[in-house]
């Protein structure tokens, strides 16, 4: 029971157990699984032994980890000076950042900003804390890092310079200092493995929360390979692991490569003491039933993730492009040949071993279902700061490579509109600190004005078929908020409409919207073979056949950047059902196994009926 007893005072421990337990019980993370037509659901009993034993469940996980942290606490002790340098460093970057930028924010770099932004300006109370945690339990894309973010906002607006510099002190600054406790052992060693890793800081300005995940990733491995007692070591990185795919939930792959390169690494160098391993699994266990059970039943054991998500398989060479354009190939080479040599003469060999199991199963696990996108290097670096830490022989020369390659990042260069884009690897990051800039922000901006000016005699509705980096449905929405404008009091509303196959159905309202914006060429960001569900319709109402009879275009066009001229179509008729088998008999031909997704829907199969 000593893994319970924080304290020696058994009602100081008690005191300490009593909050957890009564907010466990009030919150009730039972609720937010069962079925709410379920029996079980309105059985008063049952839910009574739910919640206390969810109470009591989180009590004790409190307790172990406020037993454990008490042994690891001088881990994060770390120069103040180099802190201090760090903190001014990112919040100066951070503001180079917002201060050059002048771009539209889209997709994975504005949804944690909007989400933000809506819980900001809704009351802050016991409903808006039962979503935030209700998200939390049953959605990849929760809101458990927006809502501290909100908290923020509502002292200081919403802007997307408080967004930014929320993200870089709430979440960038703690990965920054697990980096610098990696290296704390070498004079200035943690501000060299910080330096070392730009991409950590840029991730966080181009708007991914994101980093808070890699800084729970990153003290888990400082954590699990110092040398701390074992059982407080596997206890709290345990936890640190399911936080991480709590918040992202991709870093499972990350979770479960570290619990593979813990258990070889104990196999090869520590056979003898179990207790560290043994305390992570069994933690690990607790908190994933605990807290992620429905992520692990639906989509680690019952989702094809290979196949759902083949569109974004861009092959090895863009993921190879994308680790130098972020990491740079002469570091990562010259990290992993002084791991392996490290490994070799027997210095800091199970450090060493771990991280090159880890960074190679993680590898290997993720391409098997898709390409890496820039967020998901992240699963790799704290590994490669542990090698940094490790491998790497201090002295001047490591720093003088560090401050190479984060000065690099001052150097103005033209940026990759996307990954198809970098075309040639690069020795060493090829990424800036200085913002995104569009030249044809006045066309979007008159693009947008137009569309909302469709619904100032009535409310009109509105589809984008688009999804490219020039112009997708975000594109519209955003673009006020991005440059700080107002907006206006009559707004069209912008439907939502799936853009990629097998992953998206076919969104059957897009037929009853009043007006559709069209790209031309057709925008596409996996091409149009992985993005039917959104180009086949596209092209029936650009050449006027089929479905695309139904619609007239209006006389304005806009020419965006990279070759885009947007038409605006007009709905002047109903679609007939003729019309809408046309377009499900082609989708469900493309991909009969998916046939649900592309089925005509139940209210127009009985009208037809």
């Amino acid at each position: 029971m000593d893994l319970f007893s924080p304290f020696r005072n058994p009602a100081h421990t008690l005191l300490a157990a009593v909050p957890v337990f009564l907010a466990g019980a009030y919150f009730d993370l039972t609720k937010f699984r069962l079925d709410p037509a379920s029996t079980l659901a309105g059985s008063g009993p049952f839910l009574l032994v739910c919640r206390l034993l969810g109470g009591l469940l989180l009590a004790l996980l409190f307790l172990a980890l406020l037993r454990a942290g008490r042994d690891l606490l001088d881990l994060g002790r770390v120069s103040w000076k180099q802190m201090l340098a760090l903190f001014l460093l990112l919040n100066g970057v951070t503001a180079l950042y917002v201060a050059t930028s002048q771009t539209v924010y889209v997709w994975d770099n504005a949804g944690y900003w909007t989400v933000a932004r809506q819980l900001s300006q809704q009351w802050l109370g016991r409903s808006q804390l039962f979503e935030v945690l209700k998200s939390t339990i049953s959605m990849d894309y929760n809101y458990l890092l927006a809502f501290p973010i909100s908290l923020v906002m509502r002292l200081f607006g919403g802007s997307r310079a408080v967004f930014l510099f929320a993200i870089a002190n709430l979440y960038t600054l703690p990965a920054l200092w697990g980096l610098c406790a990696l290296g704390k052992g070498k004079k200035w060693g943690g501000l060299t493995v910080a330096l070392l890793f730009p991409m950590l800081t840029y991730i966080g300005l181009v708007g991914y929360v994101d980093v808070a995940a890699v800084g729970c990733a990153i003290w888990a491995v400082v954590i699990y390979t110092s040398d701390k007692p074992p059982r407080s070591r596997g206890v709290f990185s345990g936890f640190l692991l399911v936080l991480t795919f709590l918040l992202r939930r991709y870093f499972f792959f990350f979770a479960a490569s570290f619990g593979v390169a813990a258990l070889f690494t104990k196999i090869l160098f520590d056979r003898k003491n179990w207790k560290d391993f043994l305390s992570l699994f069994f933690t690990s266990g607790v908190c994933a039933v605990l807290f992620t059970p429905n992520f692990l039943l639906d989509k680690v054991l019952g989702t094809d993730y290979g196949d759902l998500y083949s569109a974004y398989n861009l092959g090895l060479r863009s993921d190879f492009f994308l680790f130098c354009r972020y990491f740079g190939l002469a570091v990562l080479v010259a990290l992993v040949a002084c791991g392996v040599i490290a490994l070799a003469q027997g210095e800091a060999r199970a450090k060493v071993a771990f991280g090159l199991i880890q960074l190679a199963v993680c590898f290997m696990a993720f391409v098997m279902v898709q390409s890496h996108g820039q967020q998901h290097l992240l699963m790799y670096l704290p590994c490669l700061g542990l090698l940094a830490a490790s491998a790497l022989t201090p002295g001047v020369w490591s720093m003088v490579l560090a401050a190479v390659v984060f000065g690099g990042c001052f150097l103005p260069r033209e940026q990759p509109s996307s990954i198809g884009a970098i075309k040639q690897p690069s020795a060493a990051p090829t990424i800036v600190f200085y913002g995104p800039r569009r030249e044809d922000l006045k066309e979007l901006e008159r693009l947008v004005g137009y569309v909302d000016g469709l619904s100032d005699t009535c409310p009109s509705t509105a589809v984008v078929l688009a999804s490219s980096f020039t112009l997708n449905s975000e594109t519209l929405t955003n673009l006020r908020p991005s440059l700080g404008m107002p907006e206006p009091e009559n707004r069209t509303v912008i439907q939502y409409h799936g853009t990629v196959d097998k992953r998206d159905p076919f969104n059957w309202n897009t037929l009853t919207a009043d007006y559709l914006v069209i790209g031309d060429p057709v925008q596409t960001h996996l091409g149009e073979e992985n993005q039917q569900v959104m180009a086949l319709f596209a092209h029936d109402v650009l050449d006027g056949t089929g479905p695309g009879m139904a619609y007239r275009p209006l006389e304005a066009v806009f020419r965006l950047e990279n070759g885009c001229t947007v038409r605006i179509y007009e709905r002047t008729r109903d679609l007939t059902q003729e019309e809408y088998y046309s377009i499900s008999d082609r989708l469900q031909a493309l991909y009969p196994e998916y046939a649900e997704l592309y089925g005509v829907p139940g209210w127009m199969r009985v009208k037809t009926e």
